[in-house]
């Protein structure tokens, strides 16, 4: 006997409304199952970000350590450049080039023509210079010559360099004038004169 058409069709109505409910059930717990998940991300990031070394936090914490010291705030670091010679250190930090000595010293360099950009070099407070006293000898305070105050006079067309030795000394003996180191870097072709050997002969042009 064949089942009234009315009995299938509600048959059919009912398994289809299963199906969505169960459809609706399983997307319910898909999006709870997601929902899950986000929180669980957000959460580790953000203890992640609040248990961030503070190293990690960026390099301006680091600036402070890199800077020079300015002349006024001795003693302190310098970061040699480039075109850097420790005589030109000496005349920006002391007003006078010749006290090079004093950061050679200071950082046991023991060739002052041998130094690296990035080195970094400390540099000394100098005491003020004490005036002589009244017994001092009369000879005692008797100043050098221009010439002399670099070392001795240089009397000759040609000259040896020694270890120590400046282009700029060689010129201020030569010439009484520090200046006058272009003239023998010219005549030696000379291009960087930062860049002299102990013994090298140097042609000193009258």
């Amino acid at each position: 006997m064949a089942r009234p058409k009315k009995s299938i069709a509600k048959t059919t109505s009912n398994y289809l409304s299963r199906i969505e409910v169960d459809l609706q059930s399983n997307q319910s717990k898909l999006n709870m199952v997601l929902g899950a998940l986000i929180v669980l991300v957000v959460g580790i990031l953000v203890f992640n970000y609040f248990n961030k070394p503070k190293s990690d936090l960026g390099p301006a914490q680091s600036t402070e350590a890199g800077q020079d010291v300015s002349p006024e705030n001795l003693p302190g670091k310098y970061t040699v450049k480039e075109t850097d010679t420790l005589f030109r250190v000496a005349d920006k930090y002391y007003k006078d080039g010749y006290k090079y000595t004093e950061i050679a010293k200071a950082n046991n360099i023991s060739d002052p023509n041998n130094i690296e950009a990035g080195q970094v070099l400390d540099i000394p407070k100098l005491e003020s210079s004490v005036a002589p006293s009244a017994s001092e000898t009369p000879a005692a305070t008797v100043s050098p010559s221009p010439t002399e105050k670099w070392g001795s006079k240089i009397t000759e067309n040609t000259y040896t360099v020694t270890e120590g030795d400046w282009l700029s000394t060689i010129a201020g003996r030569a010439y009484g004038d520090i200046y006058a180191y272009q003239k023998i870097a010219d005549a030696n072709k000379i291009t960087n004169p930062d860049l002299i050997e102990p013994g090298q002969v140097l042609t000193i042009p009258r």
